[in-house]
């Protein structure tokens, strides 16, 4: 948890805010080359903040979520979609999409570096690659739908009981 709010907190204040994701959502936008998914990826965005980050709480332009607060409101939703992991499921089935730009059916390391640098703000190769690393399992160099998915469902609903597979989508994991 502590490493995804630290991706997500592209300006670095301690805090998340609608404004974030939507800074997000813009960028990933940036990086597609189909028009038509751009309302769809504004409103993955905004709920994914209302949802999963304020879960559920009223928000408004000036809302900002701090680490516990995220704590609190991430593992209520989380623990709500352990109940509904087919929510978790579908949601990266979308995600997949919005990552594989060009309509492979595969990611590449360049758009997974993309991916990450539209989270962070900023390019770091290495920590995209690490990231990417651990979830192509098959190693040939892609990511396909079968192990993004997997990845990102083990790195939010599975105790890392396998030290031989720990997908950190991410990046490494902050202290």
């Amino acid at each position: 948890m502590k490493t995804y709010f630290k991706v997500m907190d592209t300006n670095q204040n301690g805090f998340l805010s609608r404004s974030e994701y939507e800074e997000i959502a813009n960028r990933l936008i940036q990086n597609q080359s189909d028009r038509s998914k751009d309302e769809e990826i504004l409103a993955v965005f905004r709920s994914l903040f209302d949802n999963f980050v304020a879960g559920g709480n009223p928000v408004d332009p000036q809302t900002q979520i701090g680490y516990e607060e995220f704590l609190t409101n991430a593992a209520k939703a989380v623990s709500l979609m352990q109940s509904s992991r087919e929510a978790g499921r579908r949601k990266n089935e979308v995600f997949f999409d919005f990552v594989d730009t060009d309509g492979s059916g595969e990611i590449s390391r360049e758009e997974y570096r993309r991916y990450l640098a539209v989270y962070s703000g900023g390019e770091n190769t290495d920590t995209a690659d690490r990231a990417f690393d651990s979830i192509d399992v098959d190693s040939n160099g892609f990511i396909s739908r079968t192990e993004f998915i997997e990845g990102h469902m083990h790195y939010w609903f599975e105790a890392t009981s396998d030290p031989s597979y720990s997908p950190l989508p991410y990046g490494p994991l902050v202290d």
